[in-house]
């Protein structure tokens, strides 16, 4: 069976990743990068005005990106969806986007 999670325990108990410095980034080699939830987060932000702010109908193709999304997401797999995120808000970013969606 699966784990039953409430959302606002969730919400309280995880750190608060823009207001604390360095929670956000993790050590990688020479560098630092934002760590795989900071990551989403900001992909998320990127995305949800690229995909509301529309005709209100998106492709199948986005459509189908966004359930991946959710996907790895429900899967425990952050740092995938924080991947797919990213790739999805650069393509819809891009001028020629409408043919995307």
């Amino acid at each position: 069976m699966g784990t039953l999670i409430e959302l606002d325990v969730w919400r309280r108990r995880r750190p608060q990743i823009a207001e604390h410095g360095g929670l956000d980034m993790e050590p990688e080699g020479h560098g630092r990068r934002p760590a795989p939830l900071a990551r989403l987060e900001r992909a998320i932000g990127r995305l949800d005005p690229l995909v509301n702010g529309g005709s209100g109908r998106i492709g199948p193709r986005v459509e189908t990106e966004l359930l991946a999304i959710t996907g790895a997401m429900t899967a425990g797999r952050v740092e995938d969806a924080a991947t797919r995120a990213e790739r999805l808000a650069e393509r819809l970013e891009h001028p020629s986007s409408r043919a995307a969606r």
